[in-house]
């Protein structure tokens, strides 16, 4: 992921052998999140975004990052980090009682 001066995304520390960001990353794993990421094939609407819990983050051999986010309705949806243009964590609201996702339910 490019450097960027959003406070909010994750930045990586070149002298590190595991990225701070991955640690921060996996520490926040359940946690609600927001990605805006690039997509192909439709000049129109290059972009799109998920909003769910951050279900895993999964590095492939190349050393790529994959992020899992599992939206309400149970849907998983992988998004690789370098497509990534936002990521913001979203805050627990207060005064509500939580609500798990529809995945969650064992109907």
């Amino acid at each position: 992921m490019a450097a960027s001066s959003d406070p909010s995304l994750p930045q990586h520390d070149p002298g590190s052998s595991l990225p701070q960001e991955e640690a921060d990353l996996k520490g926040r794993l359940g946690e609600k999140i927001s990605i805006l990421f690039r997509i192909e094939g439709d000049p129109d609407h290059p972009y799109s975004e998920v909003v769910g819990l951050l279900q895993r983050v999964a590095v492939n051999e190349a050393g790529a990052r994959t992020l899992a986010v599992c939206r309400r309705d149970g849907s998983v949806v992988e998004v690789a980090e370098a497509d990534v243009i936002r990521l913001k964590f979203i805050p627990i609201r207060s005064g509500g009682p939580f609500r798990a996702p529809a995945s969650w339910r064992s109907d």
